[in-house]
């Protein structure tokens, strides 16, 4: 399909582009002011870290194993950067992309059938950025819980053309 606007020919015969060109130039300064106003919106807004937590729970099965029966950590990577991402989308109010995992620290192993509970939310943010904490709990059946895992993320928020675009303010809590 062709999509070159089709010439349009004055009466001394010549090209005349310039009412086109003018009508595009229009066009897309109303989707530039469009875009501001709503970058402008969306950078005024303010989340609390609560707008945003999220928990996932997990059986730890076979698939998610080491050779030694435990957790493998790339399995957990995927949970954790699963969980911050909707963490970081949920305050973001749209998509995200991970650029950085800051620090993934292992404190104690998980075993086949252990229940997993993945806890999320976000620390900081900049104007595109936002800092996520995923903490891993082994959950056991009375109910009490031993922190295996600490993970520091970062996440961009970006468009539907893959920009960096601003983010919601966070709301800090005393």
């Amino acid at each position: 399909m062709n999509t070159t606007p089709t010439p349009v020919n004055d009466s001394t015969g010549f090209t005349d582009l310039k009412s086109s060109r003018e009508a595009l130039e229009g066009r897309v300064n109303e989707l530039i002011n469009e875009l501001s106003d709503q970058d402008i919106a969306r950078c005024s807004r303010v989340r609390s870290r609560a707008d945003s937590h999220t928990e996932h729970v997990q059986i730890v099965m076979y698939r998610h194993t080491n050779g030694s029966g435990r957790l493998f950590g790339g399995a957990l990577l995927q949970m954790i950067d699963t969980v911050g991402a909707i963490c970081a989308r949920r305050h973001a109010g749209s998509e995200v992309t991970t650029v950085a995992i800051d620090n993934l620290s292992f404190k104690a192993p998980a075993s086949i059938n252990s229940t997993l509970l993945l806890v999320s939310e976000v620390m900081s943010v900049g104007r595109t950025s936002m800092k996520v904490r995923v903490s891993t709990f082994v959950e056991n059946l009375n109910g009490s819980r031993e922190e295996i895992n600490v993970a520091n993320l970062t996440f961009v928020a970006i468009d539907k053309f893959n920009r960096p675009i601003c983010v919601p303010r966070l709301h800090e809590e005393e």
